[in-house]
Order: C-alpha cells, then structure tokens, then sequence
C-alpha cells in the first residue's frame, strides 16, 4: 500500500507536488496568519478559527488508507469512474466549496460503496484531506518551452540576456541560473530595481506577462537545465509572517494591518496560487511599486534564500481561511435547507435528528464537514424513509451555519 501511494504522488509531476507541499506548510500555519485579524481576541476564542490540514497526509489518505484514488483521480493520476478532483477551479470561499462538495457527493458514495465501506474521516483526517484537495485544484501545469521560447523573443528578453547562447550577451545567460520557479522568481525580483531603467532605455516600455507566458517562459529557459527540475522548497507560512511583517508590511496589509502604499494582500483579494503567476504579477507592478518606495523613502526590499517561499507560502495561506458567517442567516438558512425539519428550529435536536448546537468546542469549517460527512450515511436512510429530497446546500451556507450553531441558543 505504501508503495501505491509513493508511486501515485510521483505520478502528479514536480509542479503540482511542489504546490501540494506548500500547502502541507501554509494550511498548518493558518492560525499565525490569524494573529493578524485576531490577536487580541481571547485565546477562547481564538483557538476555534482554525484547523490545521497536512496537505501530504491528505495525498496519502487519497491514494492509500480511504481508496478515494479507485474512483477519483487528480490530474488524472487515479480512477476513472468519478471525476477528476483537480479539474474544476475552488469556489469563494474555498473551504465551503470544498464542504459542499463532499456533501453533494455523500449519497451517490454511500450508494456505490455500500454503508461498510464508506470512508471514515476524522476532523484531522477532513482537514488534510480538504488541504490536499484545495491545493490539487490549484496546482499549476507545467509551461510549454516552445511557448515560451516565443515570450522570450517577443518580450524582449533576448535583447539583453541569452538562453544556451541564443540572444544578447549585456545581461547574465538564463540558463545557468534556472533552478525552479521559486528561485526564478526571487531573483527576479531581486533584479527588477537594476533593470527598470535598462529595459525602458532598450525596449521603450516595461514588458508584461499575461496567462501562462511567465509559466511557458520558466520552461523554456530550464528545458535543458537539471537543476531546473529538482524538488522545490516548499516554503513555510509561519516564516513567511516574519517576512512579510520584515519587508511588506509597510507598504502592504492584510485585513487592514499594514501599509495602504500598495494593495492589499488578505483573502479577499484573488491573488495568484501558483509561484510562475505570481512571479508575473511581482514583474508587471514592479516599476510602479519601485517609484511609490523612492517617493516615500522606502528601499525596495530583498529576499534572502528561502525568504520568497516562505513569503509564498504565507500568502497562500491567506487563501484557504473559514468563511465568516452570520447567526441571524445562518438561522434562516438552517431552516430554508430543511435542516430544521429534523434536528429542530434551533438545532436543539429532535426524535428525528440530534442536537446540532456546539458544545464546549466550537465548530470550524473543518470539523463540520467533517460532522456533515459522517451524518451523510445515516441522513439519506433518514430521508429516504421521509421521502424527502436531500438537503441541497451553497458555498456560502457554511459560514452562516457555523456562525449559528456556535452561537448561544436563544431562549424563548
């Protein structure tokens, strides 16, 4: 079995492990992003926000211990008779998606695998596996070298610099220096300081890059390099806080702690997930980003080592976080889906379904999911018998119903 599992992670490429690992060390390190929002928040309180996923241990439990891989296949590394879990893009917010998802899919699961064999998910075991699949939904390709032997050419890159000796000799061989998409786009922008000026000179514009070229471009220029292709560091998100406070956070904020210089960086903006689209977008706002530090007195900063995977990684991280809700919804919601019908108009149980409300430990996202996969058997004999529809539930329901059951119940 252990070999199954190594044989099917090295399947999905180094593109999309790299990004499956990332995830392994943003998801983890969620909690730090909170201090931003939360830090002065009880830590009651604050301990409920969050639940940490594995992304790796998500892989295994995929294509090992819960057979999800007999039917489902990522990146089309699996079964065929389910669909392809990587194919479709998460929808906002990520983690409701993500819930709703395996909710939908409950019935048709029980159905095809029978009762017994209905895989068992922890809390844990939901959360690592929700990390895995979030990444796995955003995982890059790899680029396209003949593409990008083209975006080369018509950006103006050989007009100074050189790919195994084709193109101009004033800039460094790119070649030589390919050592993966993390490392590209750290030296870039390390360089972007000295070569604004060069380029608008030689090119009279600054080029940018749009779609998969800066991805088509990395292949290209790593086509025949080795080292171009070697594990990738992943990057770790409780790091990449320390960085981001250290080197963005004057200019930049998340959740409106920072700078306002430059945008901002939190969850409601759609950042890119993958390192060779956020490299373009580090590239194209350059020099605008160079001028606001001069007129300000602010030295563009410099990234160290693994100081931009890390930074990578946190910010990734900002992206997979519970969906805020409200009670005063999510009660309407808790009765619009039926839910009411059996546990009760304040979740407060009945004899047809159990209490709902939290206890001593608040709901996440996560462990609720988690409550909703395991119900899945149980409900759709329930409602069979009933002879009622099972409860179709969106995206943004999560949050509200979290929000409602974790509130007091109200005494009427």
């Amino acid at each position: 079995m252990a070999s199954d599992v190594h044989s099917s992670w090295r399947m999905l490429g180094g593109r999309t492990q790299l990004l499956l690992w990332i995830a392994a060390a943003a998801i983890a390190s969620a909690a730090l992003a909170a201090i931003l929002v939360w830090e002065r928040r009880p830590a009651a309180v604050r301990h409920a926000l969050y639940f940490s996923g594995d992304a790796q241990h998500g892989a295994a439990l995929f294509f090992g211990e819960k057979q999800c891989s007999s039917c489902h296949s990522i990146d089309g590394s699996g079964g065929h008779t389910a669909p392809d879990l990587s194919a479709e893009r998460p929808g906002t917010p990520p983690v409701g998606w993500l819930a709703i998802k395996l909710w939908s899919h409950a019935p048709a699961m029980s159905r095809r695998v029978g009762r017994n064999s209905y895989p068992r998910l922890t809390s844990q075991d939901m959360a690592d596996m929700l990390a895995f699949l979030y990444r796995a939904a955003n995982a890059g390709h790899p680029g396209d070298a003949a593409s990008g032997r083209k975006v080369f050419h018509e950006k103006g890159c050989a007009t100074c610099h050189s790919v195994r000796s084709i193109g101009g000799k004033s800039a460094p061989e790119l070649s030589d220096a390919a050592t993966g998409p993390d490392e590209w786009m750290r030296a870039m922008w390390n360089h972007t300081q000295s070569m604004v000026a060069p380029i608008a000179k030689a090119l009279g514009h600054w080029p940018e890059f749009t779609g998969s070229e800066m991805n088509d471009l990395v292949a290209y220029v790593g086509e025949k390099n080795p080292s171009a292709h070697a594990p990738e560091n992943a990057g770790d998100a409780g790091r990449g806080w320390k960085v981001f406070q250290a080197r963005c956070i004057r200019c930049h904020s998340v959740e409106g702690h920072g700078g306002e210089l430059g945008p901002g960086l939190g969850p409601e903006h759609d950042l890119p997930l993958t390192t060779a689209a956020f490299a373009s977008v580090l590239w194209n706002h350059a020099p605008a980003m160079l001028r606001l530090g001069r007129e300000n007195g602010i030295a563009p900063p410099t990234l160290q080592r693994d100081e931009m995977a890390d930074l990578t990684a946190f910010l990734a991280s900002l992206r997979y976080v519970e969906p805020t809700g409200s009670p005063f919804v999510g009660e309407q919601v808790f009765t619009l889906r039926g839910c009411a019908q059996c546990h009760g108009p304040e979740a407060e149980g009945t004899r047809l379904g159990p209490r709902l409300r939290a206890g001593s430990d608040a709901y996440t996202a996560v462990t609720f999911t988690a409550g909703l996969w395991k119900h899945g058997p149980q409900m759709m004999d329930r409602v069979e018998k009933m002879g009622i529809s099972w409860p179709a539930l969106e995206a943004t329901d999560i949050g509200d119903l979290v929000a409602f059951l974790n509130a007091p119940q109200t005494q009427k």
